[in-house]
């Protein structure tokens, strides 16, 4: 196996616990004038990320960016902090 067969970025069981964070954060959010849950915007940043060779903390950071301005504020950043650092 060469080094073009493995991915840029190895996701770990972060990132998948940062899925369920952000889904929970904002489940009853909806994009605005769709139908669409919100997360499908969170997922789409996220997927933006790894496809520009992005590490696992720039991912979660796309998953979370939303999370302060619409899920608690500076209380939120800091719950972010003691979950997933604050890089």
């Amino acid at each position: 196996m060469t080094h073009h067969d493995l991915p840029a970025t190895f996701l770990t069981e972060r990132f998948t616990n940062a899925v369920g964070y952000a889904s929970a954060l904002h489940a009853t959010q909806i994009r605005k004038g769709t139908r669409v849950p919100y997360i499908a915007h969170l997922l789409g940043v996220a997927s933006l990320i790894l496809e520009a060779d992005g590490d696992e903390d720039m991912v979660i950071g796309g998953l979370l960016h939303d999370a302060a301005e619409d899920q608690g504020g500076e209380a939120r950043l800091h719950d972010i902090g003691t979950r997933y650092g604050t890089d």
